[in-house]
C-alpha cells in the first residue's frame, strides 16, 4: 500500500512539471520547414536583402543620372549654341 502511494503521489508530482499551455508543433528535421510568419528569421533576411537590392539600384540609378548629366554638361547641345555664325 506504501508503494501505491509513493507512486501515485511521484506521477501527481511529475505531471504537473514541463510546459505549459499550448504545445506547438517542432519544425522537420529535414526539408523545407514552413515560414513561421513575420518574425522567421527566413522572413527577415528576405526583408534585409530586399531593401538592401532596392538600395543598391536606387544607388545605381542615382550614379547613372549623375554620369549622364556630366557627360551632357561637357559637350555643349548645338541648338543652343551661343556662337555668332560668320
Amino acid at each position: 500500500m506504501r508503494r501505491t502511494l509513493l507512486l501515485a503521489a511521484c506521477a501527481l508530482a511529475l505531471s504537473a512539471c514541463g510546459l505549459q499551455g499550448r504545445l506547438e508543433r517542432p519544425p522537420p528535421l529535414w526539408g523545407d520547414p514552413p515560414n513561421e510568419g513575420p518574425n522567421d528569421p527566413r522572413t527577415l533576411k528576405a526583408e534585409r536583402d530586399k531593401a538592401a537590392a532596392e538600395k543598391a539600384k536606387k544607388r545605381a540609378d542615382e550614379e547613372a543620372e549623375r554620369a549622364r548629366r556630366a557627360a551632357s554638361a561637357e559637350t555643349p547641345d548645338p541648338s543652343t549654341s551661343t556662337t555668332t555664325p560668320p
